[in-house]
């Protein structure tokens, strides 16, 4: 993973929004951003990341989306490329952290995301989200409902077409 601050971004951290909209994030966590940092409105919460990481998820999409590819041109007139599009390009700001760590948030996104007092970062590897508490806390508990823990690492089997991962003779992925 790549980040200014060289090191995965993980734990929770509760805030508050003031009165301006302003909501700051702790340093531990902010030194992975350097000034700026790419917002995107996503479901119930915000994604949190470096410009350099949001051009990496740019790069998944491009295919998809983009005029460039044989793909993208083609689904142009695909509306529900057309709305993903729009959710995924119209609901990119860029902040910039001011001197006390503070991120502004606009008034469309603490309207949007329920974001006025009480909120969560949460670290997410790459990103942070974050979560008015309330939202935070009732999407845990339907993460919890569906399972939670108990289906943590179990993910469904590979597509029976798919090939074999690699070994280099003794029964282990090549490269280790």
């Amino acid at each position: 993973m790549e980040s200014v601050g060289g090191q995965s971004l993980y734990g929770q951290h509760e805030a508050s929004v003031d009165s301006k909209g302003r909501i700051s994030l702790v340093k531990a966590m902010r030194q992975h951003f350097g000034d700026e940092a790419v917002v995107l409105k996503w479901d119930r919460h915000l994604k949190v990341m470096a410009p350099q990481n949001f051009e990496k998820v740019v790069g998944t999409v491009l295919n998809r989306l983009s005029f460039s590819s044989g793909q993208g041109a083609g689904n142009f007139f695909d509306p529900k490329i057309q709305r993903d599009r729009r959710a995924f390009f119209g609901n990119k700001f860029e902040l910039s952290f001011d001197g006390q760590g503070r991120l502004a948030l606009p008034k469309t996104l603490r309207v949007a995301m329920n974001l006025y007092e009480d909120a969560i970062w949460v670290g997410c590897g790459e990103y942070v989200e974050l979560w008015s508490l309330k939202d935070y806390e009732a999407d845990c508990a339907r993460w919890e409902e569906s399972g939670g823990f108990e289906q943590l690492f179990n993910s469904p089997a590979p597509p029976e077409n798919s090939p074999a991962p690699q070994t280099d003779g003794d029964g282990e992925p090549d490269g280790d």
